[in-house]
């Protein structure tokens, strides 16, 4: 394992470098694409490219070496954020089709009330070229909207993973938290959350399988009580075309000053297909079955708010790399983490 930090406060092209939630890996260019969730509070909302130099197989250098600014679908840039406005990119997963050219990305979307005013901006999945030209949204399914009521997507709960399979015709994507129809969050001795991964076709543009997932309960018990005490997936990565990494990522405000991620294996093929099951209180489903990977706290040391993971390039033997980012939220408190993992055959 190698870990390299990048600089707080480190800028390209006048845009500040940060709040990294999302990581891909462009074989054939070997350059990764990046995307930042500022919500063009910061700088307009992006994309980055960058260079990952590898020496004896650690992180040597983080490069950024371009940027792509994220569209809206008239072709604008997003403009800076303001609450009470129906505009918002709060960018969370990137993931590159080479045979295409394009990008694809997830935005949270906002479900903001407050007494001076009411924010909702509707999450969505989103097809752009890597020159920054909109191409198409992906129609979501049925409860998956935010709404003024407590049903469909939680506030910063939407697709905080995705990742093609079946040489990219099938795009999967996970929602960080379960919808409000399909029960409780998980918390400190609940391990029974529920939360879903969906299966689209890409050339129908369509959801076809969606499959429940079991979230591990809060592992400690939060000491001042907020919206940010949470344990929901981070972000996906396929294996092969039935099987995934699921990345779990938890945090208890109060307690501790890092994140809580685990790696799991799930295997799609054979699972229950929950597509046309509308509330999981109402008909609890069968959920996927998760093998242990790897607990980063067996490292022993500092892992900040890891959000983005990818196949690097092949290491000097032979064996695939992994590649994870951190979203540092431009804290001062936080730190901008790369790490690099051999995979064991």
């Amino acid at each position: 394992m190698s870990e390299f930090v990048l600089p707080l406060n480190s800028t390209f092209q006048s845009t500040a470098v940060g709040g990294l939630s999302g990581i891909d890996y462009d074989v054939k260019n070997d350059q990764y694409y990046l995307i930042s969730d500022d919500p063009s509070s910061i700088s307009p909302a992006r994309i980055y490219t960058a260079k990952i130099d590898l020496d004896n197989n650690k992180i040597d250098t983080v490069k950024v070496t371009g940027i792509i600014f994220i569209p809206q679908k008239d072709g604008t840039q997003y403009p800076k954020y303001q609450q009470g406005k129906n505009s918002k990119a709060d960018g969370e997963s990137i993931r590159y089709n080479p045979l295409k050219n394009t990008l694809v990305w997830s935005n949270e979307g906002e479900r903001l009330f407050r007494q001076t005013d009411t924010t909702i901006v509707q999450p969505a999945l989103t097809f752009i070229s890597t020159a920054g030209k909109y191409l198409d949204t992906v129609p979501l399914p049925h409860g998956f909207h935010i709404t003024r009521q407590q049903y469909g997507v939680r506030k910063n709960a939407f697709f905080e993973g995705l990742s093609y399979a079946d040489n990219y015709k099938t795009l999967y994507a996970s929602l960080e938290e379960p919808l409000y129809q399909d029960g409780q969050q998980s918390h400190f001795e609940y391990g029974k959350a529920l939360t879903r991964i969906l299966k689209f076709d890409v050339a129908k543009n369509k959801n076809v399988a969606q499959y429940a997932y079991n979230l591990d309960a809060l592992p400690i018990n939060p000491t001042v009580p907020s919206d940010w005490n949470l344990n929901g997936i981070s972000e996906i990565l396929t294996v092969n075309n039935h099987t995934l990494l699921v990345m779990e990522r938890a945090w208890a405000k109060g307690r501790d000053d890092h994140s809580f991620v685990k790696l799991y294996l799930v295997d799609l093929d054979g699972a229950e297909n929950v597509i046309d099951n509308p509330s999981f209180i109402s008909n609890p489903p069968q959920p996927l079955v998760k093998k242990l990977l790897f607990d980063f706290d067996s490292l022993n040391m500092h892992i900040d708010n890891i959000e983005g993971v990818t196949f690097g390039p092949l290491l000097a033997n032979g064996h695939r790399s992994l590649v994870f980012c951190v979203d540092n939220n431009f804290g001062k408190a936080q730190v901008q983490q790369f790490f690099l993992f051999e995979v064991i055959p």
